[in-house]
Parts: C-alpha cells; structure tokens; sequence
C-alpha cells in the first residue's frame, strides 16, 4: 500500500494547491462535475487495470465507449438520425457489442497468440470507423430521452445539484463488485498469477487463455457501461466521442500502482489514479496565479489549455519511468538480500576432516 498512499498524498496536495490558486475549485457545481467526470474515467480505468495486471494491453477502450453512446444514440433517439426504439433495446444491443468487441480481441490475442498491442490498436481504429459509419461522419443527438438524467439527476440534492450524481453511485457499484473479483475471489488470483509469471500459472494447470480472455471481455465491458454515462452527459455522439480515453485509463492504471509487466496493482490504486488525471485535467482551467506588472496593475495568469496532452503525455512518461525505477531498486535490494545470506551462511568442513 506504500505506493498507493504516496499518490493519495500527492492527490491531496494538488487539491490543496488548486483550492488556494482559485477556491472555486472546491464550489459545488466543480466539485461535483469533478466527482462524475472521475467515477466515468474510473469506471472504464478499471476495466483497463484488468487487463494491465495480466501483462496485456487495451487500446481499444475509449473507441468502445464512443461505440456504445452513438448505438443507443442511433437506435433509441428519436431526433434526427435516430431510430426511435426503446431505450432499454439501445442499451442493450451498445453493452453486447461492447462484450463481442472485448471477446473477439481476447480469442485473436489468447488462440492465435497475437501480440496486445496490435490486437487492440487494430480494434481502436475499426471500432472507431463502425462509430463514424453509424452516425455518417455527423453527430447523433440524445434529443429529450430519458438517458439524459443519469448524468444530471441524483441523490442528496442541494440547491438543485445532486452531492452524489447517478454516475459516481454506478462507480461505487463497479468499485466494489470489482474489488470483490480482483482481490477476494479466484478469478483474482488467476489474474495476478498470469501476470507474475504467466508459464508457470499454465503448468499450474490454470486455463489462462479463458482467464486472459474475459480480462479483455471486462475491460470492453466497462467501457460499454461508461459510454453510457458518457452518452448521458454529452447528450450526443460522434465518432470523435472516445479519442484518446484510452491514454487516460493507462495513466491512470499505471498511476495508481498497476506496472506495464503485470503482477501488480490494485483497485484503490486505480481510484486514485483516475482522481489524478481528472484533478490535473481540471486543474488546467482552473489553476490561476494573481500578479501585479510593473506598473501595479492587477493580473491573473492562467495554465494554456492547449498544454492538456503536453501533461498528460508528461505524466504517462512519468509514471512509468518511475514504475521502471521501483523495479530496478526492488531487484537491487533482492540482490543485496541474497547475497549477505550468502555471505552469513556457515561453511561446512569438507567430508572427512
């Protein structure tokens, strides 16, 4: 829990120095949009960090989530474009081709043993074209369906604004449904092992294609639940909905404890890390410094929102040249370790003296 308690602190810390750069950090209507935008991002990350800990990659997630908001834009809106069928049939046929896309990338990588990275790169960019084909290069409004209030409505409600808006609740839900998978059942163990030492779990007897098969089904999974929330909060979808999601699930990922080898990682870790990434990305608008020129007038100077990959990318490279670097320090000490047992073990006498 070391490395999780580190980026705890180091969350608090950029909160802490946001609040005194500009205290509407912490006003409600932020706070809150801040709070959906993390369980949203967190949903899907977790989905990500699955896949991580087994020693795979998902680039695919943030075309899924796209996928899933114009499906349910196109079969149950009855805007424009849409088809108006019922929402539940929109939800349901988004969510099964969310699962076949997690599928079918999971058998190419588990039984024709392609690599990841190519597997999912190649789904990023053919899931993204069936999304651009759906809604014909344009955009597919939600209209007035009644999607539209999972993203605004919720409990606890003060001066009209949800404290706890639908999404976070559907966070909470998949926080402790998966924590209760990766940490405490059998399937978790699974995971963990196929990352550790992925030859030896298979002479183990373990079925680590079916294991390395539903991470994939999973992680396809929760990206299908969080374009729902998505298509809720954007109220309409394009094929540009979803790009580069999957860089923020990764950092996230890699952020909160989960390494690139797999083996490692946690639930709490990817909360925090998806808090991370939604902090910095709201920290860029709302970080402010309040300055005097020379001639004493008032200032105020602002981060460039277009530095918002820049940091990303910066955090992502960050992140795991420091995950490369508890490793090289972990395998260090192993060394040392072993060798002062070496050096205290007692010699024995030869036979016969």
């Amino acid at each position: 829990m070391r490395r999780e308690l580190g980026m705890f602190v180091a969350l608090v810390l950029m909160c802490l120095m946001l609040f005194i750069s500009n205290p509407d950090f912490l006003g409600q209507s932020n706070a809150i949009n801040t709070m959906r935008q993390i369980s949203m991002l967190g949903i899907y990350a977790i989905g990500v960090g699955f896949v991580i800990i087994t020693g795979g990659i998902d680039l695919s997630v943030g075309s899924v989530v796209g996928l899933t908001g114009v499906i349910i834009a196109k079969l149950s809106s009855s805007s424009t474009g849409g088809l108006g069928h019922s929402l539940l049939l929109g939800i349901g046929v988004a969510l099964g081709a969310a699962l076949l896309v997690g599928l079918i990338q999971g058998l190419l990588i588990t039984r024709l043993k392609l690599q990841p990275f190519v597997v999912t790169l190649a789904g990023m960019l053919l899931v993204r074209g069936v999304s651009q084909t759906i809604c014909e290069g344009g955009t597919l409004s939600m209209g007035t369906s009644p999607l539209l209030r999972l993203a605004n409505d919720g409990l606890l409600k003060h001066d009209g604004e949800p404290l706890l808006p639908y999404p976070v609740l559907i966070f909470f839900g998949v926080i402790a449904v998966a924590t209760y998978v990766l940490h405490f059942s059998v399937f978790g163990r699974y995971v963990y092992a196929i990352g550790g030492n992925r030859d030896a779990t298979e002479y183990s007897g373990i079925n680590v294609k079916k294991v390395e098969t539903l991470t994939y089904v999973i992680s396809s999974g929760m990206a299908g639940i969080a374009g729902i929330c998505y298509a809720a909060y954007i109220g309409q979808m394009s094929q540009q909905v979803g790009v580069a999601y999957e860089l923020y699930a990764i950092a996230a990922v890699v952020l909160g404890g989960c390494s690139l080898r797999g083996g490692e990682g946690t639930i709490l870790g990817i909360i925090i890390g998806s808090a991370i990434m939604r902090v910095i990305d709201n920290g860029i608008n709302m970080f402010q410094v309040r300055y005097a020129d020379p001639g004493g007038i008032p200032r105020l100077w602002r981060l460039n929102p277009n530095w918002t990959f820049i940091i990303v990318g910066a955090v992502i490279l960050v992140a795991v040249v420091l995950d490369q670097v508890v490793h090289m320090v972990q395998a260090a000490r192993r060394i040392n370790r072993v060798s002062v047992k070496v050096e205290a073990a007692p010699v024995s006498p030869p036979a016969g003296a």
